[in-house]
């Protein structure tokens, strides 16, 4: 009898930028794409071949904003707008239909902002000296650490229900590693989370289920992890995208038509068969220690 268990990878990409510094924009989100492993090498193979098709350099991870938006790829001859089509329509059929699912979380920025702006304006210092104090704490990157959190944990409990075991691969953030590390460690903690709550449960289920986590580059060849970012493109445009000015009229029409065509994608990915906004009760409830740490050294800082 074979007792093999499935395996997925949860691929775990971001759009905007989550730090909390004054230059960042307002708002983030967090990608996540579930698929079986064994699919997932099947189709990575598919893709070098269709990259090589497509004349694009198979040791670079397709990103959305620049091939499909700018339509070039830095460093790299002009790429056909034919084959980018062609490689965006690939991507998008293998997609439909197949075993994957999406998870995408957003984070409005404002409240934790505010809550810096004041301390600022409490001590008569600049914003950006209050959050240099956050970040020797290692509390700058806090509301990337309560998305990539909450990923990990809804992973956990999406894999008890199919009895599987899983492993995660994210985008290398460099530096910003850390975060995503600590996210993942304190994921499969149930210490971490208060009794008689869901996420206690589904910390236990990600101990038990989730087997590893890597980074990968961005010269890895990765199907999940360009589609993590392909979804991340089109939700961050679709949610919070600003005015196009292209001189094309064409290229216009053809950058909302794949937008258009990610969003229908993203509608059938997704597990719970929608967004889900991280309100502050989530995040608190999600990562309550975290947000803690964080108003203690907002309340305590002091400077000299």
């Amino acid at each position: 009898m074979n007792h093999s268990q499935d395996n997925y990878i949860l691929f775990i990409d971001e759009s905007g930028k989550s730090k909390l510094s004054d230059d960042t924009g307002r708002y983030f989100l967090l990608s996540g794409i579930i698929i079986d492993s064994n699919l997932h090498q099947a189709l990575s193979s598919y893709i070098v071949s269709l990259k090589n098709k497509c004349a694009i350099p198979i040791d670079q991870n397709i990103h959305a904003f620049d091939l499909f938006e700018n339509e070039k790829l830095k460093g790299f001859p002009r790429i056909m707008v034919s084959d980018i089509n062609m490689l965006f329509e690939r991507l998008l059929s293998l997609s439909h239909g197949a075993d994957m699912h999406a998870i995408v979380l957003q984070i409005d920025k404002l409240k934790y902002r505010n809550q810096i702006e004041k301390c600022a304006k409490k001590h008569k210092v600049s914003f950006k000296r209050v959050y240099n104090e956050l970040k020797k704490n290692d509390l700058h990157d806090v509301l990337y650490e309560v998305a990539a959190r909450k990923m990990i944990l809804e992973f956990g409990s999406f894999l008890e229900q199919r009895k599987a075991t899983g492993e995660i691969i994210a985008e290398s953030r460099r530096q910003d590693d850390e975060a995503t590390l600590r996210a993942f460690v304190d994921a499969t903690n149930s210490s971490r989370f208060v009794d008689g709550t869901i996420y206690k449960t589904w910390s236990q289920y990600s101990f038990s289920r989730i087997h590893s986590l890597t980074f990968q580059n961005k010269k890895g060849l990765s199907f999940g992890l360009e589609i993590a970012d392909l979804i991340a493109w089109g939700t961050f445009n679709l949610e919070w995208g600003v005015a196009r000015t292209y001189k094309s009229k064409q290229k216009s029409m053809r950058i909302n038509k794949r937008l258009a065509a990610v969003n229908i994608l993203k509608k059938e990915l997704l597990l719970k068969k929608s967004l889900e906004q991280l309100t502050t009760s989530k995040i608190s409830t999600v990562a309550g220690d975290r947000v803690s740490e964080m108003s203690k050294v907002l309340k305590t800082i002091s400077f000299s």
